[in-house]
């Protein structure tokens, strides 16, 4: 209890958080950087191999993780994850939504069921992941929901209908979550990465490019890495943001701004 006297819940050593999409880019950062703060995690990917390199990193640091093999487009394999995770670490106290896909085509040559598969990756897996494990946070009476939105969700994305669409839909599931679950104790927020050195922007730029890029475009004169982003995501696991609910906060080096 702090000298208001307002108890103020936040993460505790010990504490078991699950990961979607632990292999890449952010999800690696936000398990190293939760594995640091004493987390037990859940690593959740496709891919075996990208996958258990993030545990084999977090075991290195001192940290505690176990991998799990998901396809986030076979509800199957979801609610196989939720019951393996569940086994091994029990009940969850955050749940970072982190893992999506992004197809490029032209809205006109985009196929319809390559778009329905990122919808159903990119948002019907996190509201899954949502509805398995919600009865653990509301019974618990506390937790704590990341989910992973872009800056593509407020500006559009030329090339990518399916993305922005499914990005849009997790900044409006932020919210219905926060206002749902906020009588539990249960806490849901976006966060909203902009340009930044991972898999999806290296697909058309080498890091140079890249760099250089952010240097030009972006207020701050950089592109932003996964480590500002798990620096955010430890903050909103943490006590400081106890009075924090349905927001949806940019980390892009003031690159696109959130409407107020």
């Amino acid at each position: 209890m702090s000298e208001d006297g307002i108890v103020r819940d936040g993460f505790r050593a010990g504490d078991f958080i699950v990961v979607t999409g632990a292999g890449g880019g952010f999800g690696r950062a936000f398990c190293k950087r939760f594995g640091k703060m004493g987390a037990k995690i859940a690593a959740w990917d496709i891919s075996e191999e990208s996958g258990a390199q993030t545990v084999r990193l977090v075991r290195e640091a001192g940290g505690e993780a176990t991998f799990f093999h998901v396809d986030l487009g076979d509800a199957g394999s979801i609610e196989a994850a939720v019951a393996a995770s569940r086994a091994a670490y029990g009940a969850p106290y955050a749940i970072v939504n982190n893992a999506s896909i992004y197809p490029r085509a032209s809205l006109i040559d985009m196929p319809v069921a390559t778009f329905e598969k990122t919808l159903k990756v990119n948002i019907t897996a996190p509201m899954h992941i949502l509805h398995a494990f919600g009865p653990d946070l509301i019974a618990q009476q506390r937790g704590v929901i990341i989910n992973i939105a872009s800056g593509r969700a407020l500006e559009g994305a030329v090339n990518g209908v399916g993305y922005a669409c499914s990005k849009a839909a997790i900044l409006s599931l932020t919210k219905t979550v926060a206002l749902e679950w906020a009588r539990h104790n249960v806490r849901c927020n976006a966060i909203i990465p902009g340009m930044s050195m991972t898999a999806q922007p290296l697909e058309n730029a080498t890091p140079e490019e890249l760099i250089a890029r952010g240097q030009a475009k972006i207020p701050l004169g950089r592109i932003g890495y996964p480590e500002d982003v798990a620096g955010l995501a430890a903050f909103l696991l943490s006590s400081d943001a106890a009075y924090m609910t349905g927001q949806g906060v940019a980390m892009n080096g003031g690159n696109v701004l959130v409407p107020q």
